[in-house]
């Protein structure tokens, strides 16, 4: 499952054709970057994308993303711990599966 901007605004609670679109198509693609270079920097999006963790991470990185546009205090910030808490998940399957492949 690969995280769309359909599911993005649904989650959101968000109409149908909104203004937003190239705005949350845009956090989708920095959440992949930031999650991926969290886990491995040197993994692709497609090694990722196996792992529920990636997309809940995903989901939930551009959810707060759009929720805090443009805010710029301490609470906006920081990354919510669920997020991290995926994040940490994702190194361990990763990393493990990666030791287990060669």
């Amino acid at each position: 499952m690969t995280v769309t901007t359909d599911a993005i605004k649904n989650s959101l609670r968000l109409e149908s054709g909104t203004q937003d679109d190239a705005l949350i198509t845009g956090y989708i693609t920095a959440a992949q970057d930031y999650v991926r270079n969290a886990v491995d920097s040197t993994a692709t999006t497609d090694q990722m994308e196996p792992y529920s963790q990636f997309d809940i991470a995903v989901a939930m990185l551009t959810e707060f993303w759009y929720q805090n546009r443009g805010e710029v205090d301490t609470a906006s910030q920081e990354l919510p711990f669920s997020v991290i808490s995926m994040i940490q998940q994702l190194r361990g399957l990763f990393k493990s599966n990666s030791i287990n492949n060669q």
